[in-house]
């Protein structure tokens, strides 16, 4: 992936690379149309929990809400989080239309307080 992809990205990396994560109010400027099929790369965001489920296998973690981007994890742990919280989503970026992005797969971790570690 040329370097020319990420600039004006900081939420977005090489795979396994860490970014800067996007908020929920600046994502949007930030998402690409499209990945070249061949390449993965990776996105980080934090913002509030909107949605948090479970099929039994896999969780469901979503931050931000409508009328905004909505951006879904697909992870194997929430990390006991609950609605409401603050969190921080790094994943496999996949665009799933104008307003929804899917980061499979995905960590879902408590957002850093001031001050502390990075998650």
């Amino acid at each position: 992936m040329p370097d020319a992809f990420f600039r004006d990205r900081p939420a977005f990396s090489q795979p396994e690379q860490p970014a800067k994560p996007a908020s929920c109010a600046d994502v949007a400027r930030q998402l690409p149309e499209s990945v070249p099929a061949d390449s993965r790369v990776d996105m980080a965001i934090t913002g509030p929990i909107s949605l948090i489920q479970t099929d039994g296998a896999l969780w469901y973690v979503a931050v931000c809400a409508e009328p905004g981007v909505r951006v879904l994890c697909v992870t194997y742990s929430a990390n006991d989080l609950k609605l409401g919280d603050q969190a921080v989503l790094r994943g496999g970026y996949s665009r799933q239309g104008r307003l929804h992005v899917m980061l499979d797969p995905c960590l879902a971790s408590p957002a850093k307080e001031e001050g502390g570690p990075e998650p």
